[in-house]
């Protein structure tokens, strides 16, 4: 052919073995990267499980059933630290490894809650220790009356509804806690107390001593011989004061919080309902003295002895008492007359309600004229006394409005 030469090229063995090698490091990374992922997705999947069993139990013990230690319960006294960390089986498939659990609570006395912390921990595939902390503060009050605080008070409800102080929301907040009951002492009566059932709210015992104490210094040992004596209902609200008299009509911003000042007066119930053992009793803090103090406005008390069936029907009413220097204010629709002197003033009494007027039916929570088979206690029963010449304000309070400054003549009788 002409000495041309035919050649033929291959693999040298140094070449394949090179190529071998390079493959050879290439799989190494791949598997490196696949083993990383996997100890990774392992501890993702035990770290989600680990956070499932920090919620369940913190879940746990939000959800108490009762304040004190019940057997087979979970109570608010038994939400406290553990000893020693507890293993909790995994639900999860696969997880590879044991959880334990520890809580840690702290107390808190005002508000009264607990600041619950719960870690989880476990040792992930590679035998490196992990865990999971979460914290949530748990209130001093069962979730199954936190729907309570949403609903719009009954009529004169006595049922076990109850403040996160663990009491009826009817009892006087400063009165002084003991357990099953609370006693109140007025401050403008502190020879006297009211003793209330901490769960029904219902008046037990009403003790008159021969000394003088308060809210603070009152002891279980003062009450014992004067509760669980009586059964009563409470009624109890304030009387403010807007003696405004010359100008344009009130309206309704005038009595959501009037100037005042307070003048001397005595809440009276008049019962059109039988067979209570006793009148009811009625105090409040106002006296020739104090409504000369800056006093804006007064705060009243009534206690009415319930009779078998435990209702009640009737109407409160302000009843005028002479001032400081003894002169008289009346409660009249007259706007004539002398001003100063023996007849220092003329005034009406507005009552604040939803009520649009006397004829509209309202619950007795709502204040009505005239209360009609209540069947447990009434806070917030409040009045405004205004000037003779002024017209009660009216308003139509709009959805969500937390202040009601609508009010009806109450005293005198509108004719």
């Amino acid at each position: 052919m002409n000495g041309s030469r035919l050649f033929s090229r291959g693999v040298s063995l140094v070449e394949a073995m090179v190529a071998l090698a390079v493959m050879a490091f290439g799989m190494l990374t791949v598997v490196g990267v696949q083993s990383t992922l996997r100890l990774n997705a392992d501890i993702s999947k035990q770290r989600s499980e680990a956070t499932r069993i920090a919620q369940q139990t913190i879940e746990g013990d939000r959800a108490f059933t009762s304040m004190e230690v019940v057997a087979g319960q979970t109570t608010w006294d038994s939400i406290a630290d553990q000893a020693s960390p507890v293993t909790v089986p995994s639900t999860a498939s696969q997880t590879n490894t044991t959880f334990t659990v520890q809580r840690q609570v702290i107390s808190y006395a005002d508000p009264p809650a607990k600041m619950l912390s719960v870690t989880v921990r476990w040792t992930d595939r590679a035998g490196q220790q992990q865990s999971v902390m979460l914290r949530s503060a748990v209130a001093a009050a069962a979730p199954a009356l936190s729907g309570a605080l949403s609903v719009r008070p009954a009529a004169g409800t006595v049922g076990p509804v109850r403040r996160p102080l663990r009491r009826h929301p009817s009892i006087p907040f400063l009165a002084r806690d003991f357990g099953t009951s609370s006693a109140f002492v007025p401050p403008f009566r502190p020879w006297m107390a009211i003793v209330f059932n901490n769960v029904t709210g219902v008046v037990t015992g009403i003790c008159n001593f021969n000394y003088d104490t308060s809210n603070e210094t009152i002891t279980p040992s003062d009450i014992a011989s004067c509760n669980n004596t009586i059964v009563g209902q409470l009624l109890s609200g304030f009387v403010r004061f807007q003696l405004t008299s010359s100008g344009p009509p009130l309206t309704a911003s005038d009595v959501e919080d009037p100037p005042g000042p307070a003048m001397n007066l005595r809440m009276q119930l008049a019962l059109t309902s039988s067979n209570h053992p006793n009148p009811p009793i009625c105090i409040d803090d106002a006296n020739a003295a104090t409504v000369g103090s800056g006093m804006t406005f007064v705060t009243y008390y009534c206690v009415v002895y319930s009779n078998p069936s435990g209702l009640w029907s009737g109407i409160s009413t302000v009843t005028p008492r002479a001032l400081f220097n003894g002169d008289l204010w009346q409660i009249t629709n007259d706007t004539s007359g002398p001003s100063t002197g023996a007849e220092l003033g003329r005034y009406k009494v507005c009552r604040y309600t939803t009520a649009s007027s006397d004829a509209q039916t309202v619950s007795n929570q709502e204040h009505p004229r005239n209360y009609a088979d209540v069947a447990g206690n009434l806070t917030n029963q409040n009045f405004v006394v205004i000037s003779s010449a002024m017209s009660c304000p009216a308003e139509t309070p709009a959805p969500g409005d937390l202040v009601n400054s609508n009010t009806l003549l109450h005293q005198p009788a509108p004719s």
